[in-house]
């Protein structure tokens, strides 16, 4: 399995990367962020990615090519692609100096970013992509159901799910936006799926942590603060039922299954790396 780090200044653009593709697919299922230089390299170092996509300007007089160079010379072997807003030769120049493997501009095309890691995962990686599947059907992440098999009442209100599942969503509030009653849409939502909608809601909310914690580092307070839980314990409570795992007990297989070789890795001070599960939050109980 392969690692991936995303180094930019904005918040949205670390997010949304995430998004733009099945990373799945690639192999790689670990993924970290970061948002300035500092904080780069220390992921860079304990995490040790295979892939990087960096920002050309970190902020603060920072540049992404200034970090690739100094990773380079601590030995670390990574793929960098670097992503900018700058449509300028001088500063892709200087990436490619620096030995990065592609230049891509913002906002970034998913077809571009599937060209640069397959082109990384082939060359540098030595591995095999995964066979193509353009005629997939889209199917529900939690129905595990084609959307095509569901009514158009229901494909909706999955929709508004989807993009605001972190919200305090009811049946009362999406059947004011479809001007319809509340008990109808209900209706139709459960003959469709066999679920109530609160039920969809949550197991959704589950879904989407689920992926939060196998493939990035945040803490499990983050994680379900991000999937709409603000109460920690009924996050715990739920993730539990849902998956017959506690979200803790799930990060450390992870861990377990990620963790990288660090060999000799050491600071420029001489002392090893701290591992990546330190200062990781704890739930008591779970």
């Amino acid at each position: 399995m392969y690692r991936l780090l995303v180094v930019d200044d904005e918040r949205d653009i670390r997010e949304n990367i995430r998004y733009l593709l099945d990373w799945s697919r690639y192999r790689i299922n670990h993924i970290e962020t970061a948002a300035t230089y500092g904080e780069a390299v220390n992921k860079a170092l304990d995490f040790r990615p295979h892939i990087i996509l960096m920002d050309v300007n970190l902020g603060e007089g920072r540049w992404g090519y200034e970090l690739l160079e100094r990773l380079r010379a601590s030995g670390l072997k990574v793929a960098c692609g670097m992503i900018s807003g700058y449509d300028d030769f001088t500063y892709m120049k200087k990436s490619m100096q620096a030995s990065a493997r592609d230049y891509l501009l913002k906002p970034i095309d998913v077809k571009e970013l599937e060209r640069f890691v397959e082109r990384v995962i082939v060359e540098e990686l030595k591995g095999e992509l995964p066979e193509k599947k353009s005629d997939a059907p889209d199917v529900d992440p939690v129905l595990k159901v084609e959307y095509g098999k569901l009514s158009r009442i229901t494909n909706k209100i999955i929709m508004i799910v989807k993009s605001d599942y972190k919200s305090s969503l009811s049946l009362v509030d999406i059947g004011e936006m479809f001007c319809m009653s509340s008990k109808y849409i209900g209706r139709i939502f459960l003959q469709d799926t066999g679920m109530k909608f609160s039920e969809y809601l949550m197991a959704y909310r589950m879904v989407q942590a689920r992926m939060l914690i196998e493939t990035t580092g945040d803490k499990i307070a983050v994680v379900a603060g991000r999937v709409g839980y603000p109460q920690l314990n009924n996050f715990y409570v739920h993730f539990k039922e849902y998956y017959g795992i506690s979200p803790t007990a799930l990060r450390d297989v992870e861990e377990k299954a990620n963790a990288p070789d660090r060999g000799s890795m050491l600071r420029r001070d001489g002392k090893e790396q701290p591992g990546a599960g330190e200062g990781r939050e704890i739930h008591e109980g779970a």
